[in-house]
């Protein structure tokens, strides 16, 4: 097992820097906290690069724990992949106020858009904020959405504040990615999927009979909502309605109530 304990170190110094876009797209790594989100993500099928402990009470348990019930996934890993870190500099690169003493660093699971299957499905275009991404990701999980697109500039999935927020939820649902918005929605289409745009000009939610026709929700930007051009595209415009004074629905929240609706 390897040692860190200056923050000098070459290897810290990277894990530290995998919160930006820019270092993801290098090295594709995430970081997962606690045991339970790690054993997740390796049922999920997840490459496990290095399994990192905090040097205290807390990692030395869970060390132990592994070492009783668990010494198959330490016998797969090299010793230069086992790392033993100085606690305060975990609990920098934890980024939590009560760290869980061991954290792992993985690949993410990034799965080719053409392999989307013909099932209910939510779709954000340019879904900016990393909260929101990762609140939906946890909503479409806890109404049994097993996929959800990213397209167009939606914040990245894999980013530290997205997996946060996802609570673990992204390794129960396949995560696509596109960056061309138009191919990405052409080719949900051709895969049958019945395209319904969240618009405050739409039909009320409650009145949509969608029968046995799998579904892509659509979500926009927090800012900006839609594009015109885009809402005559879909197969159906609907809303939430909102008997109050608030003009609008934080995305993450407005995306959650159309999950229930569309589900009940």
């Amino acid at each position: 097992m390897r040692s860190i304990d200056s923050d000098k170190n070459i290897l810290y110094r990277k894990l530290m820097a995998q919160g930006s876009a820019r270092e993801l797209k290098k090295t594709n790594w995430i970081l997962i906290e606690g045991l339970r989100q790690i054993e997740e993500a390796l049922q999920a099928g997840a490459d496990l690069d290095y399994l990192v402990f905090s040097d205290d009470e807390k990692g030395e348990s869970i060390r132990l724990r592994l070492e009783e019930k668990s010494a198959g996934l330490l016998e797969q890993l090299d010793e230069d992949q086992l790392v033993l870190m100085r606690s305060d500099l975990f609990q920098r690169l934890a980024e939590t106020k009560t760290p869980a003493g061991i954290l792992a660093v993985l690949q993410a699971l990034r799965t080719p858009l053409e392999e989307i299957q013909e099932l209910n499905s939510l779709v954000l275009i340019d879904v900016q904020d990393p909260g929101n991404v990762g609140t939906l990701i946890r909503s479409a999980d806890a109404f049994a959405i097993k996929q959800v697109v990213l397209l167009g500039a939606s914040a990245s999935p894999w980013l530290n504040k997205t997996l946060r927020a996802a609570m673990g939820s992204i390794f129960h649902v396949n995560i696509f990615e596109e960056k061309d918005t138009q191919a990405g929605l052409d080719l949900l289409r051709q895969k049958g999927l019945k395209l319904l745009a969240m618009d405050t000009s739409g039909t009320n939610i409650r009145l949509i009979e969608l029968g046995s026709t799998n579904y892509g929700l659509i979500l926009g930007n927090e800012a900006n909502g839609l594009p015109e051009q885009l809402l005559k595209q879909v197969e159906e415009v609907i809303r939430i309605d909102m008997p109050g004074s608030a003009e609008s629905l934080n995305v993450a929240i407005a995306g959650a109530i159309a999950l229930y609706e569309l589900n009940r």
